[in-house]
């Protein structure tokens, strides 16, 4: 296995002083999977003040000494050596009320939570697989280490964890692992909203996601309970072969594995079942875009998810199903109220939206959402005005013509904006401040 050099330092030091050592954990799974590691974990029979004796030479960090953690800077990287270690008895569902350190290897990865990750290596020793967990990488299976009874109701992040390794390395959960996850899924309630949000924004961003949110959809709808009502959902319409549940998730997988555009599709239908309709030609779900975007929010809320990722997903559903004509008025338009980056991203999600829709017109809707993206990468060429900044006024210009300041401003640029984007008058400070007083005299 290829380590850095600072891991392979911190390595060296602890065996020449008589400890045992190895890399543990997903650095492990990963360069056996052929992934390169992002971060390497260290676990070593020294108690820990016994590592700080042996790292006397460099900085160290003992924030987490209690659990028996020690972060050891070897230049200017932070690397954890973490002594072998017992859990004690959980009651939170989270973490362990006290730690026993031990010598043994094997009760320190017995400990863990999946095979995959309890995998040791030493440059002296190779690989110490007490668990199989080899075996299960070798055969694409998350399987608990132990009792996975006892791993979930020691850690009920764990069960999510499950579902975004499954999701994220395309692996299978093992049946016992499997039903041992449905049966005591309520224990995420005991999980703070923050992890949940952090560990489920990974599994809808895996190559397995819809797999694992189609098997798992009743333990996901522990914290998103909106879901349910989708599941299954008919849409009795032709322009529909799926449920809304199933429709949601071939759209989420037909897009670009990024947190805002896989959130958005998750939740771009999520109103459906809300304001279903039905008549002579079928389902109709009339103004579903905006209850959507209202469950948007409500869901980004309570996950605790940004501000900023919050209004920026809402405002992707709410305009997910805009469909306007191919006409350079109506794109400016559109320009005017998403912006550059937005509109390109909106034309992402109506082209997943299409490929979750009847088969039979897939093909004329992805080549008309690619003509207005060719019409809009035009406009933008030409440099055309559609936001206030491209504008050729601003707020002072208005102030020196004589209108006071006030919130009439505001409503006097956006008018002007509209009527140059609708190309009523040209972008020409002269003709601007003209218009601007006659605006400000009808107000």
């Amino acid at each position: 296995m290829k380590l850095t050099s600072e891991i392979e330092t911190a390595l060296r030091i602890l065996f020449e002083n008589g400890h045992e050592a190895y890399c543990v954990g997903g650095c492990v799974r990963d360069h056996l999977m052929g992934i390169q590691p992002h971060d390497y974990d260290i676990t070593t029979s020294a108690k820990p003040q016994e590592i700080l004796e042996c790292f006397t030479e460099y900085k160290t960090l003992t924030v987490g000494l209690k659990h028996g953690t020690v972060t050891v800077i070897i230049n200017g990287e932070p690397i954890e050596i973490t002594t072998y270690r017992i859990d004690g008895e959980y009651k939170d569902s989270r973490h362990p009320e006290t730690v026993a350190f031990t010598k043994d290897l094997r009760e320190d990865t017995s400990r863990r939570d999946f095979t995959v990750n309890s995998i040791a290596y030493s440059p002296v020793t190779g690989y110490t697989d007490h668990h199989n967990g080899i075996k299960d990488i070798d055969n694409k299976i998350i399987r608990c280490v132990g009792e996975p009874y006892k791993r979930f109701t020691e850690d009920a992040l764990r069960i999510l964890r499950a579902l975004r390794f499954a999701s994220t390395l395309g692996f299978t959960i093992e049946d016992e692992t499997s039903k041992a996850i449905h049966d005591l899924k309520l224990l995420l309630k005991n999980i703070a909203a923050e992890r949940i949000y952090t560990e489920f924004t990974k599994l809808i961003c895996g190559k397995n996601a819809r797999k694992i949110l189609n098997e798992f959809h009743d333990v996901i709808a522990v914290f998103i309970p909106e879901i349910t009502p989708m599941v299954g959902f008919e849409q009795n319409n032709p322009h529909h072969c799926y449920d809304v549940y199933t429709h949601t998730l071939v759209s989420l997988e037909s897009i670009a594995p990024e947190p805002l555009l896989r959130w958005t599709m998750l939740l771009h239908d999520i109103g459906k079942p809300h304001c279903y309709t039905e008549n002579e030609t079928g389902g109709h779900f009339y103004g579903h875009y905006k209850i959507s975007s209202d469950i948007t929010k409500t869901v980004l809320k309570r996950l605790k998810a940004s501000k900023e990722m919050i209004e920026h997903t809402a405002l992707l559903v709410y305009r997910h199903d805009t469909l306007i004509p191919i006409t350079d008025k109506s794109i400016r338009r559109l320009l005017m109220k998403m912006g550059e980056e937005d509109i390109f991203l909106l034309y992402d999600i109506n082209r997943a939206d299409a490929k979750a829709q009847a088969k039979h017109q897939i093909k004329q809707r992805l080549e008309r959402i690619d003509l207005l993206e060719q019409k809009t990468k035009e406009i933008i060429a030409k440099n055309e005005c559609f936001t206030k900044k491209a504008l050729a006024i601003n707020g002072n210009d208005l102030i020196d013509a004589g209108i006071p300041k006030g919130k009439e401003i505001g409503i006097i640029i956006d008018k002007l904006l509209c009527a140059v984007v609708d190309q009523k008058i040209e972008n020409n400070k002269e003709a601007l401040i003209k218009r601007a007083s006659q605006i400000y005299r009808s107000l």
